[in-house]
């Protein structure tokens, strides 16, 4: 995606920012797999020398990485070594694969040539450089020694580099406008089922939302959490030029997670409807979430393959082509649910929903399929195909691979047990309460994506700044990002309140629906301000490498505070939907002012030294 396209290199494949997006209908993913990754992540593939004999040695020279003290964003890719050894530069940036200046425009050259500019406008803002560009006749090469020279010339004097606000503004901006476009394409997915089966009765609309509940946490979370030990291992493997095993960890992550999930997918084939009728009260609800669950088990390996696939193209520079993907398959889900669901000569109901999400789920995964055979990219992502695994390389080292992705499973499944626990709780209310809480979600999830567009964009750059071991500027960029969570909330606020009554009859016909979910989404707006906050805030733990405490944090928000809360609220006092997200609601104070603290009561020159640590961690394997 384009989360990774305006990072410097200076950042490690470690603490690169990454993220996962929630398919379902809940608001989810506060804090992505791939950010919460243990000590241990930096050696992950070091067993990998019977796979290639020179596997090891280019692992560890895609580790060699990050430069001391204030060395340009540019560093990890082309810096000095520390001991001054400016013949490893070429060699460095060689094995990061960017092609040399004249020899073809590549995703990664483009993305070498935007670290320069941006190192460029920062040197400007400092007053370092002239603001004059006179390039005309000035090689791309001398232009960046240039800049590298400012810099370390700025550094041996003294001089601090300082951002600014509105540059910060402007990079979070920039950073985060396409992600926006991006998440709410994957969000309506899920966003077209709810839409169409509330047109058919309320039975339907509770039905899929039961359904969508029970998939995204005992399937498609855990999936994600488990694909995302790509953004690591396949990043390290093609950063260090060792093509073929990006395509050996795609096959051994996809197989790996296909075995695992074989057993779950038998059980909503056979099972589901028995265990869902023990905890739900409403047995026709639970009858419907059942061929739900066996329908979108058909689609479960293409979206095993779409995740896999997605981190492989990642890995080599290619952000766009799950967006790519996305722009057609987006659109044909909502075609394809109209007419399976509501048509009137096509359609067949209830069950075209889990339909044309499973048909959906194979076309994203062979659209990545056929983006990877016929592109014409420079980067060429078929180099990094060596052909079928062997059989005895399948099971290689998952131990590895386990051990880097089951915290971020288990960082996921908090989040979305948590979070549809709200659901279990509003169908002891009624099915009409069921319905109205599907639909409120599903406004929430859509409006959460603003803000957590800034986070991922905050995430990235708190990050490179660490890494540059410039803490000021991090300061900068947390302030900012939070004026902008609340400039973001605001207006998701105005819309939400201002077109409450439009909402809920786009979403269902039936009154009583309708009235629950106008009563409720005055509260939502309410929520916005501590939901983009929350969000922001989150990005900045993620950037400086504390998602541990964020993650206590959003653990005993959910389950010490929210989920009780809205439990007594919503069945010993009365309150209905309305108490449900008050617990909520609270949870998001509670996680705002305590991850604030963090973030702005922290030791940065702990955290900068954290970071030069893992590097050296990295320099042993």
């Amino acid at each position: 995606m384009g989360s990774q396209s305006k990072q410097f290199t200076h950042t490690t494949n470690q603490r690169r920012s990454s993220l996962i997006v929630s398919n379902g209908i809940t608001k989810g993913g506060i804090f992505g797999t791939v950010d919460y990754q243990g000590p241990e992540d930096t050696a992950v593939e070091e067993d990998l020398e019977p796979l290639e004999n020179s596997e090891e040695s280019a692992l560890r020279a895609s580790q060699d990485q990050q430069a001391n003290e204030q060395q340009p964003f540019l560093a990890s890719g082309t810096s000095l070594t520390p001991n001054g050894d400016k013949n490893k530069r070429a060699s460095r940036l060689d094995s990061y694969g960017t092609i040399g200046i004249g020899s073809g425009q590549t995703d990664q050259e483009s993305y070498h040539r935007d670290l320069l500019e941006e190192e460029r406008d920062l040197l400007v803002d400092n007053k370092l450089i002239s603001k004059s560009r006179q390039d005309e006749g000035v090689t791309p090469e001398q232009r960046e020694q240039q800049i590298r020279d400012t810099w370390e010339e700025a550094i041996e004097s003294g001089k601090s580099i300082s951002t600014t606000s509105r540059r910060e503004c402007q990079v979070l901006l920039k950073s985060a406008l396409p992600l926006v476009f991006t998440f709410v394409m994957q969000n309506s997915l899920s966003l077209a089922s709810v839409f169409t089966t509330s047109r058919l009765g309320i039975n339907e609309l509770g039905g899929i939302t039961l359904g969508s509940m029970t998939a995204n946490i005992t399937g498609f979370a855990a999936i994600q959490g488990l694909c995302t030990c790509l953004d690591t291992l396949c990043s390290q493997a093609h950063g260090a030029g060792n093509q073929q095993l990006v395509g050996v960890l795609l096959q051994r992550c996809a197989l790996i997670t296909l075995v695992f999930f074989t057993p779950i997918l038998f059980v909503w084939w056979f099972w589901s409807e028995t265990i869902l009728a023990s905890l739900i009260p409403e047995r026709e609800l639970c009858r419907l979430a059942a061929n739900y669950l066996k329908v979108v088990a058909v689609g479960v390996p293409g979206f095993v393959f779409f995740e896999c696939g997605k981190r492989f193209l990642q890995c080599q520079g290619i952000f766009h082509a799950s967006t790519i993907v996305l722009l057609f398959c987006a659109p044909f889900n909502a075609i394809m649910n109209y007419v399976l669901v509501l048509d009137k000569r096509f359609g067949i109901g209830y069950i075209g929903a889990p339909i044309s999400v499973a048909i959906n789920y194979w076309l994203m995964a062979f659209g990545l399929l056929f983006y990877t055979v016929f592109t014409k990219h420079k980067a060429n992502p078929r180099k990094c195909w060596g052909g079928l695994i062997k059989p005895n390389q399948v099971f290689r080292n998952w131990r590895k691979m386990f051990s880097l992705a089951l915290p971020g499973v288990i960082m996921v499944e908090a989040e979305f047990l948590g979070f549809e626990l709200l659901t279990i709780f509003a169908s002891h209310l009624g099915t009409n309460e069921l319905g109205a809480q599907s639909i409120v979600s599903t406004v929430a999830s859509l409006a959460y994506q603003i803000p957590f567009s800034i986070s991922i964009s905050t995430s990235t750059r708190v990050a490179n700044f660490i890494g540059a071991s410039l803490y000021q500027n991090c300061i900068v960029t947390c302030k900012v990002s939070l004026i902008l969570s609340f400039v973001i909330s605001l207006l998701n606020m105005s819309v939400i309140y201002s077109f409450r009554i439009q909402i809920a009859n786009a979403f269902s016909s039936d009154p009583e629906v309708v009235s629950l979910v106008i009563s409720v989404l005055p509260l939502l707006a309410f929520m916005q301000i501590f939901d983009a906050f929350n969000a922001c805030t989150a990005g900045c733990l993620r950037g400086q490498g504390q998602q541990k405490i964020g993650g206590y944090i959003n653990v005993l928000a959910f389950y010490c505070v929210g989920i009780p809360m809205s439990y007594m609220l919503t069945f010993h006092f009365k309150q209905g939907m309305a108490g449900l997200w008050y617990g909520i609601t609270s949870a998001l104070v509670f996680m705002s002012i305590f991850q604030s603290y963090a973030v702005f009561s922290c030791d940065w020159t702990k955290i900068i030294k954290a970071a030069k640590s893992r590097t050296s961690e990295q320099d042993r394997v």
